[in-house]
């Protein structure tokens, strides 16, 4: 394991720390909805694709993927890349700059 290279105060690691759990809490949430989001789905679908529950409207809903025609997945490739040479150009301008934190486990003995 990686040796902590990051002398961080005591109120800094606090909140990291907290970060961490909470990440971990969700992670373990998602889970948790996740083994447990079929059988939701079918009892909301089983009365009328509406529950309203302890002060929350349960409702259902679905969404669709397409798979398009050869033709269009070819035009969009060259979207793509016609989109990558502008960036690369800097003809395309930034519209937004969204800021995120990843967090990964390091690999034992790296």
């Amino acid at each position: 394991m990686k040796k902590d290279n990051s002398n961080l105060e005591k109120k800094e690691r606090v909140v990291l720390e907290k970060y961490l759990k909470l990440k971990e809490i969700e992670r373990k949430n998602k889970e948790d909805i996740d083994a447990i989001k079929d059988e939701v789905i079918s009892l909301v679908e089983s009365k009328e694709g509406k529950i309203i529950h302890d002060g929350f409207n349960i409702s259902c809903h679905e969404t669709s993927t397409y798979k398009y025609s050869d033709s269009i997945e070819n035009i969009e490739t060259e979207i793509k890349a016609l989109k990558q040479r502008e960036q690369v150009l800097n003809i395309a301008t930034i519209k937004n700059t969204t800021k995120y934190i990843k967090v990964y486990e390091l690999k034992k003995g790296a």
